[in-house]
């Protein structure tokens, strides 16, 4: 086959899923991390086996959860050490222009090695989020969601697209999320980096398609992932030995400070959000939609990935029930009162 794949955001979650999942399918895997030369890999296959857990809630207030099933493929499950050392890892920053050039450099030599031809396919997935009111949150950190959502991923598709046009042919899938179509309270950064990146995916697909080059945006559902974690060290101080499971250190310790006039507020919607990623579908299921996207002849331009009820709220939110009834829908759903 000898296809190399580019996915950012790779030491993680559902990049690490991506990077797992293709390396099983035979494909060559370069992976991009910040911090690239620290990673361990036994805490990668820790990680990997832990978002692909099935948990049970075993207390009536659903704080306190247990393994119940081992959500991994056996044969994913039998070759995971040799599959994880099979992923090479670059490192990079996508918010920085001269790590993201140095490192796409970098991984064209060496993709160029194993096919003569350079990178096939680009996996835009490097995200963050905190947690905070659109009033409170600064303005800095509103540019970072950005600098780091939307424009890191123009930031690594223009990097590799002239090669890509030069060949006349490559893919380009962009990570988004159900959330932006159903904006998550507290999260209005985010999804609006989120809704952004799927208007950027689209216009690209029309620019670049006569260099038969296809873009595809894929917006997965909750996803069983650390990603709540992540949220919470960025948003405020938090116990570094903090895991996702540890949901009532995590509900305890809200990711606002309670100087927030939206502290009372806020509260009820980090408690759901905890307690739905927990028992979230595993990001392997976005992986196998993403393997479907790379796999079509025609791929289409979005793509609904995840939790079965969100996808059918998400249409319902934007296909069938009136802005009234959104706004009605919505905090309830998030337990807003």
């Amino acid at each position: 086959m000898n296809k190399v794949v580019v996915i950012t955001g790779a030491s993680s979650g559902i990049g690490l899923s991506h990077a797992i999942f293709l390396t099983a399918k035979g494909y060559t895997v370069f992976g991009t991390s910040r911090r690239s030369q620290t990673l361990d890999k036994k805490q990668l296959k820790e990680d990997f086996v832990r978002d692909h857990t099935k948990w049970k809630f075993t207390n009536k207030e659903k704080t306190i959860v247990k393994p119940t099933k081992n959500l991994i493929p056996k044969k994913i499950e039998k070759n995971l050490d040799e599959l994880i050392d099979k992923i090479r890892f670059f490192n990079m920053d996508v918010t920085s222009d001269d790590s993201v050039e140095k490192a796409i450099s970098e991984m064209e030599i060496e993709a160029k090695k194993i096919n003569d031809r350079g990178i096939d396919i680009l996996i835009n997935n490097a995200g963050i989020s905190f947690f905070r009111s659109a009033e409170v949150l600064s303005m800095e950190d509103w540019k970072t969601t950005f600098d780091t959502n939307l424009f890191g991923m123009v930031r690594v598709a223009k990097a590799v697209l002239p090669q890509m046009r030069e060949r006349r042919e490559g893919r380009i899938i962009n990570t988004s999320t159900l959330g932006a179509l159903a904006v998550i309270p507290f999260q209005s950064h985010y999804s609006a980096s989120k809704i952004a990146i799927k208007v950027f995916s689209e216009g690209l697909r029309v620019e670049v398609k006569k260099f038969n080059i296809k873009v595809s945006t894929i917006l997965p559902s909750d996803i069983n992932t650390a990603f709540n974690t992540n949220v919470h060290a960025i948003s405020t101080s938090m116990d570094p030995s903090t895991k996702s499971v540890d949901l009532e250190k995590m509900i305890n310790q809200s990711p606002t400070t309670p100087d927030s006039p939206y502290y009372e507020y806020l509260n009820p919607v980090w408690k759901v959000i905890v307690k739905n990623l927990i028992v979230a579908p595993p990001p392997l299921v976005i992986s196998k939609k993403l393997y479907r996207i790379i796999k079509a002849r025609k791929p289409r331009v979005n793509y609904h990935a995840g939790d079965p009820i969100q996808r059918i709220l998400v249409f319902l939110i934007r296909r069938v029930v009136t802005n009234e009834l959104v706004d009605w829908l919505l905090p309830l759903y998030f337990g807003l009162k």
